[in-house]
């Protein structure tokens, strides 16, 4: 049965909120061959190359590292900007306000994490690819996770590749657009259909490629959606996941690593009459939905939260969110890599249905 039509997710065009994947049209799940890269993708690049260098000096994508703790100036100024923005507009204060109040994290009940499994962060160098980098990410975690299940912490010998010619694919066949982005679906398609993830260059026997054997996209609207209950189980069955939120202006305050008792809010999660609004309050460069890594959980006085990689600087970040912040997320299995050495790899079960 196919959605609502709902609107592409535009880009969000701050130095950090750059790459935010468009909305799929229906509930889909891809398992098989994939078709071959069509001649188009070879063809020559020079149109593709000037874009790119002049869009990439106009948005260059600036690192910088949260302090110590969130500063209470920075709060304070971030309140009184949110109140004079938002026009008398009360939630999203209220929102804010929310997610200033640290949990008691000796309240947390249950956990799960995939956090040795991440290897390194991949960061954005190009404006508006979060979706092509956090769907790379995605299938070097999960690669990582059935490898080193069955042979050990750190005997996985690969790193996925920065995604320039995932990107060059994508832009080519019109998957990705500058300052529109891109669907998480047809990235992952994309990665199917040109063999894999690339890899850095890793000593023999690593793989070039990192193979995708299929995905499937849950949105909170379709059929049970995504409860609590659901998000959880996903994670524990399927492992890491693409997630796709909507970021406002306080998005940046939270880094997990400073802060790892604040939990981000935006207060207009799964409304679009809420997400409209908030772009006419803060300006649609400051609002957007944005994909990221999610990979892992805790249940903290009855709620919640998903612990998420990030793609905006080297270090992540890596951030805590609601539960309920979560649009839609991509869950992805992987193909059993066969020539490491000279053993037969056959990973566990992975939960695919």
């Amino acid at each position: 049965m196919p959605l609502p039509a709902t609107p592409a997710y535009g880009a969000v065009h701050l130095p950090r909120h750059t790459g935010v994947s468009m909305d799929t049209s229906a509930e889909a799940i891809f398992v098989g061959p994939s078709p071959p890269v069509t001649a188009d993708i070879e063809e020559s690049l020079s149109d593709y190359t000037s874009m790119m260098e002049g869009w990439t000096k106009e948005h260059v994508l600036a690192a910088r590292g949260l302090r110590n703790k969130v500063a209470p100036i920075r709060v304070e100024a971030m309140r009184l900007g949110i109140a004079a923005d938002s026009a008398g507009i009360t939630c999203f204060l209220d929102a804010f306000d929310e997610c200033m109040k640290r949990v008691d994290l000796h309240l947390v009940t249950q956990k799960n994490s995939f956090q040795e499994f991440l290897g390194s962060p991949l960061q954005q160098t190009v404006p508006d690819t979060c979706a092509i980098v956090s769907s790379t990410k995605c299938v070097e975690v999960q690669h990582r996770r059935e490898y080193e299940t069955m042979h050990g912490t750190g005997s996985f010998p690969c790193n996925a590749a920065a995604p320039r010619k995932l990107r060059r694919a994508c832009f080519c066949q019109k998957v990705w657009k500058p300052k529109e982005g891109a669907r998480v679906g047809d990235v992952i398609d994309m990665i199917q259909r040109l063999g894999g993830a690339r890899t850095t260059s890793a000593p023999a026997p690593a793989p070039y490629m990192l193979p995708v054997r299929s995905w499937q996209r849950h949105r909170w609207d379709v059929g049970g959606g995504l409860t609590a209950d659901r998000i959880a189980e996903l994670l524990d069955t399927r492992g890491p996941f693409i997630g796709t939120i909507w970021v406002c202006p306080w998005y940046d305050l939270f880094n997990s690593v400073e802060d790892e008792d604040l939990v981000y809010r935006s207060g207009c999660a799964r409304s679009k009459m809420l997400q409209r609004l908030s772009k006419f309050c803060f300006g649609k460069d400051l609002v957007g939905l944005h994909s990221v890594l999610c990979f892992e959980y805790r249940i903290c006085d009855g709620q919640l939260h998903i612990h998420i990689l990030d793609n905006h600087e080297t270090t992540g970040p890596q951030r805590w969110i609601h539960h309920s912040e979560l649009e839609e997320v991509h869950t992805i299995t992987v193909e059993r890599i066969n020539h490491l050495g000279d053993r037969h790899i056959r990973y566990p079960h992975s939960g695919v249905s």
